[in-house]
């Protein structure tokens, strides 16, 4: 990969997993989001769990986005809970764009004091989403996406200030913007097969202010 100076630099935060075979709790990424980052021209930069201070690691990088990733439910990883609402509160006072998949989607609702149930039929089972406003500017009127997760949000449950702009065929809010904030945050996983047209260009508008 070689990276240009045109390059987003992009910082990626880290979910928990277990070592095979022996005890050993590490911090990890799936390649495809080094994949899909390369394929893009973004520069990845890892950020782990343990830090003492965050922010100073963050800031050191010299960021253009921070892309809160999915894997695990907000509440199963503390240390992970803490960086990742440290990194957010910083995001949002320095105007630093921010970007949600899935789990990230589900914190920056809860900061948002919105509240994410239990849905059913959405693990590994790609379905329809409808797009809205800047949704539906970026993706057209629809188009089908991956699923990968047992919490939604319903729009009487999404967050403060909070805009959606994607829906499943029942009613759960699938993304969202706050374009005063510069966040926007999707349920699926565009590093993943089967992601819609259009996350890049949602992003490279959300870091370009056109939200």
């Amino acid at each position: 990969m070689t990276i240009s100076q045109k390059s987003l630099r992009v910082v990626l935060t880290l979910r928990g997993s277990q070592a095979q075979n022996y005890v050993e709790q590490r911090d990890s990424i799936s390649h495809d989001w080094i994949s899909k980052l390369v394929d893009w021209n973004w520069a990845p930069l890892l950020l782990p769990n343990l830090l003492k201070d965050p922010v100073e690691y963050l800031n050191n990088l010299h960021p253009d986005l921070l892309l809160l990733t999915g894997g695990e439910d907000v509440g199963q990883n503390l240390k992970r809970d803490k960086t990742e609402t440290i990194l957010l509160k910083h995001a949002l006072k320095t105007k630093l764009p921010i970007f949600g998949v899935c789990r990230g989607f589900q914190l920056i609702n809860n900061y948002y004091k919105g509240l994410n149930t239990q849905i059913s039929g959405h693990v590994a089972k790609p379905h329809t989403v409808n797009f809205t406003g800047v949704g539906k500017k970026i993706y057209g009127p629809k188009q089908k996406v991956n699923s990968f997760h047992c919490l939604g949000t319903k729009p009487d449950n999404l967050g403060y200030g909070l805009i959606p702009i994607a829906y499943d065929q029942n009613g759960w809010v699938e993304g969202f913007c706050k374009p005063e904030q510069k966040i926007a945050a999707v349920m699926w996983h565009p590093e993943r097969t089967g992601a819609p047209e259009g996350d890049r260009i949602l992003v490279e508008t959300l870091c370009k202010k056109k939200l």
